[in-house]
C-alpha cells in the first residue's frame, strides 16, 4: 500500500495504479477524451494533465503511476492552463459548428471548451466537405472532419472485437483515421458491429442515415408503412430523454410511432418469435435425424456473419439458415401481412427500429429479398429513432402508454430476452426441448447462459442425453474460442454468438454512454433487466405459445421449416469467392 493525497485528500491506494483510476475510485474529476478501461488508449488528448507538488510537474493522470507521498493537484491554474492549450490544439483541425451537430448533446469535447474557454489558434476552414465524409458503408460514416485523433475507436476495435480493422494512418505525414487501406468499411474485414461509432467522444463517427428514406414513405399517400422495433430499443431509448438507465419505454414507443404516422406498429419480437420457431425446428431436425453436423451457430446477429465471412468462413455450413428476426419479419410483412390485409406487397414499406448498425447492412444485402421485394426497406437506430422524435417536437417522457397492432406485434418473453446476450440461446432451448420431449415444460429458465462472461457454457438434458451449448459475448470472445481451440478440443451442439458485449443491449446504434458513466454503473445489466422482467410478466414465455404466430402458421405459413416457410424465412450463407 502506498499513501498520497489529490486536492488534499489523503488517500491509501495499492501500488501500481494510475493518478486516473485512483481519482476514478475516489470521486474525484478527471475530464479525459482519449482514456477508456482496459483498451490502453492514453496520451493522446491531453486532457487529464495535474500537476505534482513539490516537482513542479504537469503530467498525464491516465498514464502516471502514482508514488508513495504523493501530492497531486487536478485542478491547479498550471495544469489548468496546459489542459486548455492541450484543448486549443484539438480545435485547431477539428470542425467545430455545433449548431447542427447530431453530438450536440452528448458531445464530450464541448463541455471541456466550454469550461475551459479553449479557442482555435487559427480557423479550421472546411472547403470541400467531400474531402473529409466517407459514406460509402451502408452501415458506418465517418467524418475527418470532426475526428479529433483521440484513438478510442482504433482501441475498442482492437481490444474489444478484435478485428483491428479501423487504425490510424499516415498520409503525407498526416495521422488520419479510417479502415483498412482507407478502403469502404463494407469491402474490409469491418464486421460493421459499430461500437467504433459508440466510444467515439464528437461526431466523426456515425451510422448510415435512413431517416429521410422513413420520411419520404411517410409523405407518400400511395405506400402503407409499417415499423417495428427491436427488443433492445425499449430498454435504453428512454435515455435519451433524461430518464433513468434501465426504463422499459415500450408503451410509450407504441405511442410516439403513432403520433409520427406510421400506418401499423408491430414489434420485432414477434421476429425473434418467428425465428424461434425456425430455428429451434432446424435444431429438432438435427438431433432427431441423428446429424453429426455440429455444432449448430446460431445466425441473428448479422456482425457475427459478417466475422464467419471474413475470418472462418468454413463455419458457414453450420450456420442456422432461420433469417434474423429483423429479416425474417420483413419477410413476413411483404407476404403474409398483405395477404390478411389485401394490400400490394409492393406498396408495403417496411421500417426496423434497431440497436445495431451492422442491420442496415443486412437489410441491403443483396439475398435479402423474396419474389422480387426487399424484406427491409429502412433501418433507423436507436439514436436516430430519437433525433426523429426531438425535431417533431414530441415530448417523449411525458407520453401515455400505447398498444401495437396485435397480428405481427404479439410476443412471448423468450421473444423479448433475445437483445440480451444467451437471450436468443434461452428462447431456443425453451421451445427445442418442448418440441423433442413432446411436453410443456415448466423449467424454462436457464439460468447458465445468463450473465456476461465471454464464453459462457452449459449441458442441457434432452430425452436423458446431454446436449453442451455455448453463449459465447463479443466478437473477440469468438476469436479466443478459436485461438483456444475449443471447437476441436469440445462437442458443442449449439453456440450462440453476438458481435457486441453484452448482446444488442450494448448494440452500436445504442444511446451514447460516457466512459465517466460506464465506470460508474452496470448499464448492460440495467438495460438487460428490463428484457428479464418483461419475460417474468408477459403471458406467454415460449415462442411455440405465441398465438398470433400459430395463427400465422396455420393459415398462411404451413409448417415450421417447410414449405412457403422455408422458402422466404431462411437464408443460406455461403462463402465468398475471394475466401
Amino acid at each position: 500500500m502506498i499513501e498520497v493525497i489529490i486536492n488534499d485528500k489523503k488517500i491509501s491506494v495499492e501500488k501500481g495504479k494510475t493518478i486516473l483510476q485512483i481519482a476514478k475510485d475516489n470521486n474525484i474529476e478527471i475530464k479525459t477524451l482519449c482514456f477508456m478501461e482496459n483498451c490502453l488508449n492514453v496520451n493522446r488528448c491531453g486532457t487529464c494533465m495535474v500537476e505534482i507538488e513539490g516537482t513542479g510537474e504537469i503530467v498525464h493522470a491516465c498514464s502516471t503511476l502514482a508514488e508513495d507521498g504523493m501530492l497531486i493537484r487536478t485542478n491547479s491554474e498550471r495544469a489548468n492552463e496546459k489542459v486548455k492549450e492541450n484543448i486549443s490544439k484539438i480545435l485547431d483541425s477539428h470542425n467545430f459548428t455545433c449548431g447542427k451537430c447530431k453530438r450536440r448533446e452528448t458531445c464530450e469535447l464541448l463541455p471541456m471548451v466550454v469550461k475551459t474557454k479553449a479557442r482555435a489558434s487559427k480557423p479550421f476552414i472546411v472547403k470541400n466537405h467531400e474531402e473529409y465524409i466517407d459514406s460509402r458503408s451502408k452501415s458506418i460514416v465517418l467524418d475527418r472532419s470532426k475526428c479529433i485523433k483521440c484513438g478510442r475507436c482504433v482501441a475498442v476495435c482492437k481490444e474489444r472485437v478484435g478485428t483491428e480493422s479501423i487504425i490510424f494512418h499516415d498520409i503525407n505525414g498526416e495521422i488520419v483515421v479510417g479502415p483498412q487501406h482507407l478502403d469502404c468499411f463494407d469491402d474490409t474485414n469491418c464486421i460493421l458491429c459499430g461500437q467504433c461509432v459508440n466510444v467515439c467522444p464528437v461526431d466523426a463517427l456515425s451510422e448510415k442515415s435512413h431517416i429521410e428514406r422513413v420520411k419520404e414513405a411517410l409523405e407518400n399517400p400511395d405506400i402503407h408503412v409499417i415499423v417495428a422495433m427491436a427488443p433492445s430499443v425499449r430498454t435504453a431509448l428512454g435515455e435519451l430523454f433524461k430518464m433513468d438507465y434501465g426504463v422499459d419505454v415500450t408503451n410509450k414507443i407504441y405511442t410516439a410511432l403513432r403520433k409520427i404516422g406510421f400506418d401499423k406498429i408491430f414489434d420485432l419480437n414477434f421476429g425473434a418469435d418467428l425465428t424461434i420457431m425456425e430455428e429451434a425446428t432446424e435444431l429438432v431436425n438435427k438431433i432427431k435425424n441423428n446429424d453429426t453436423n455440429f455444432p449448430m451457430f446460431t445466425s441473428c446477429c448479422p456482425g457475427w456473419v459478417r466475422l464467419a465471412e471474413n475470418y472462418f468462413p468454413e463455419l458457414l455450413d453450420n450456420f442456422s439458415t432461420a433469417k434474423s428476426p429483423q429479416q425474417i419479419f420483413g419477410a413476413a410483412s411483404k407476404s403474409y401481412y398483405p395477404a390478411i390485409e389485401n394490400l400490394d406487397p409492393k406498396k408495403v414499406f417496411t421500417v426496423t427500429i434497431m440497436p445495431c448498425t451492422a442491420k442496415k447492412f443486412e437489410a441491403d444485402r443483396p439475398e435479402m429479398v423474396n419474389n422480387g421485394i426487399r424484406n427491409i426497406d429502412a433501418v433507423i437506430t436507436t439514436r436516430e429513432f430519437g433525433r426523429m422524435l426531438k425535431e417533431l417536437k414530441i415530448d417523449f417522457s411525458s407520453l401515455e402508454d400505447g398498444e401495437l397492432d396485435e397480428a405481427m406485434g404479439l410476443y412471448t418473453g423468450a421473444g423479448a430476452i433475445f437483445g440480451v446476450t444467451g437471450g436468443v440461446m434461452e428462447a431456443a432451448l425453451r421451445s427445442a426441448k418442448d418440441m423433442l420431449e413432446n411436453k410443456d415444460l415448466d423449467k424454462i429458465e436457464y439460468k447458465d447462459v445468463r450473465g456476461f462472461e465471454g464464453i459462457k457454457e452449459a449441458t442441457v438434458e434432452i430425452n436423458n442425453k446431454e446436449y453442451t451449448v455455448a453463449v459465447v459475448n463479443g466478437a473477440s470472445n469468438f476469436f479466443k474460442m478459436m485461438k483456444d481451440n475449443l471447437l476441436e478440443k469440445k462437442q458443442y451442439h449449439f453456440i450462440e454468438v453476438m458481435a457486441c458485449y453484452g448482446g444488442c443491449i450494448n448494440g452500436g446504434g445504442q444511446p451514447y454512454v460516457t466512459p465517466e458513466m460506464r465506470s460508474k454503473i452496470d448499464y448492460k445489466k440495467l438495460r438487460g433487466n428490463v428484457l428479464y422482467n418483461q419475460d417474468k410478466n408477459l403471458k406467454y414465455r415460449k415462442s411455440h405459445h405465441n398465438p398470433a404466430l400459430l395463427k400465422m402458421y396455420d393459415t398462411y405459413m404451413g409448417k415450421p421449416g417447410k414449405g412457403l416457410a422455408h422458402e422466404i424465412l431462411h437464408q443460406k450463407y455461403k462463402k465468398k469467392e475471394n475466401n
